[in-house]
């Protein structure tokens, strides 16, 4: 079979298999569901705290049970902020990594982190294990920031964030850092400082890179905090000039240096422009589409959520099993539990929503499945209908 033909809607059957195909796993676990900060807008309660040691051990216990049919194993971690609980990250990082290792499988993962607590000795801790992509939130030049992700008492964050950020810029090892800037209507006059200062500080570094994401309500008490959120049309175009600014205050720090140094820079901005397009374009159907590395970008395929994938699946720090990072409090995103020998209890019936964009490849669907999803009742009745029948 030709993996690499197209085939409907623009997704290729390589693409495709690769979200059916149990030789690939993707995890993503909350080994805490506590956050040192207190963003003004998150959709979180924080009602969940570490994962437990017995958890703990179920997920190893299952990653040994899944490695002998594996080629592939990624694990991504959130939270709440995943490295309050770095313990649990670090020993669930090593094991997997141990374990592939002796299996011959490929190993890797990611972080979605405030960048807080991410010194340098962590990172390269991190590095260690594989772990070597990191989404960090930026909301602004210093007090811009500082408004809205900030600790419970009001103090600023963003002092520390930066000198976390230059020094993992200082470290020579490789990774990929996707600065996360969120698109408010009572910030876009400020974002231009904190463009300028990202130019000149990480634009000729290469691991470093910009997504651009409007702040708007994902749920709860915070979420009721974000009013008039931007359309998507208007992020595109308030995008489209921070990067302009990005890339001049790139140019006029390589102005500055030697003239190699310069010439070297004028091929990113290209690469830059690209990876903006793609992004503005998959997000058209997914808003988490950003979090792409940077070879799934390159492809450019339409973007697949993590939630649409059957190899896909979220542990929660309790043990529940679901498949949305955003729909924590969503009965629908319960599908299941880890069991202490490693096994998984799924209930099929939960789990086939969130797979339903599989069946005839809607854009739309693959891209959120959550968006379009039918609330429990519906579907309960749904199921009636069908045994009636």
């Amino acid at each position: 079979m030709d993996l690499s033909g197209a085939s409907q809607n623009g997704f290729s059957v390589r693409q495709i298999a690769s979200t059916l195909t149990p030789k690939l796993q993707n995890l993503i676990i909350l080994p805490t569901e506590k956050c040192n900060f207190r963003c003004t807008y998150c959709y979180e309660d924080f009602g969940i705290g570490r994962m437990s040691k017995a958890t703990q051990q179920a997920v190893e216990a299952f990653l040994e049970r899944r490695i002998a049919g594996l080629a592939e194993l990624s694990v991504s971690w959130f939270g709440g902020e995943p490295l309050v609980a770095k313990d649990i990250v670090l020993r669930l990082s090593r094991h997997a990594k141990r374990l592939c290792d002796e299996a011959g499988v490929r190993f890797r993962g990611s972080l979605t982190t405030n960048g807080f607590l991410l010194d340098r000795a962590l990172l390269d801790d991190l590095l260690d294990c594989n772990q070597d992509f990191f989404q960090i939130t930026l909301d602004g030049w210093g007090e811009t920031h500082d408004a809205v992700r900030r600790f419970a008492d009001g103090r600023g964050t963003f002092e520390r964030i930066w000198s976390n950020l230059l020094g993992m810029k200082e470290s020579g090892r490789s990774f990929e850092g996707l600065l996360r800037i969120h698109v408010r209507r009572d910030n876009v006059d400020e974002l231009p400082v904190l463009m300028q200062q990202i130019g000149r500080t990480f634009g000729s570094d290469r691991r470093f890179r910009l997504d651009f994401e409007h702040l708007r309500n994902l749920g709860g008490e915070g979420g009721k905090s974000v009013e008039r959120p931007l359309r998507l049309d208007e992020l595109r175009e308030i995008e489209s000039k921070l990067r302009a600014i990005y890339r001049a205050s790139i140019e006029s720090e390589s102005a500055s240096e030697a003239t190699d140094s310069s010439s070297s820079q004028s091929g990113g901005d290209a690469a830059d422009d690209d990876i903006g397009d793609a992004l503005r374009t998959a997000k058209l159907v997914g808003e988490s589409a950003g979090g792409q590395r940077l070879e799934e970008i390159a492809r450019g395929e339409p973007y697949i959520c993590y939630a649409s994938k059957a190899n896909s699946l979220l542990i929660r720090a309790d043990g529940r099993i679901g498949k949305c990072t955003v729909a924590l409090y969503d009965d629908r995103n319960t599908i299941g539990q880890i069991n202490a020998d490693g096994t998984l209890s799924i209930d099929n019936d939960r789990l086939r929503p969130w797979l339903r964009g599989l069946s005839d490849l809607d854009p739309a669907v693959l891209g959120c499945p959550l968006a379009s999803m039918p609330r429990e009742s519906t579907r309960i009745q749904e199921r009636e209908d069908e045994q009636a029948h």
